[in-house]
């Protein structure tokens, strides 16, 4: 990839952060690998909600 857009870039560096985050709440909390998961699964469901209600549209 040559010249990744904006938007690439951007998810690149959601992902970088977030798993920053999940290695600090682990070295921190010694959370599990399923307590992250876990975790990031209902983050994931509380966004979609707040989208479809914003939107009327959800993901899939």
């Amino acid at each position: 990839m040559a010249n990744p857009d904006q938007k690439t870039i951007l998810i690149d560096n959601a992902y970088e952060e977030i798993k920053n985050i999940c290695i600090d709440l682990q070295k921190y909390t010694d959370a599990s690998n399923l307590e992250v998961k876990s975790l990031l699964k209902l983050i994931m469901n509380e966004w979609a909600e707040k989208e479809e209600q914003k939107t009327g549209f959800g993901f899939r």
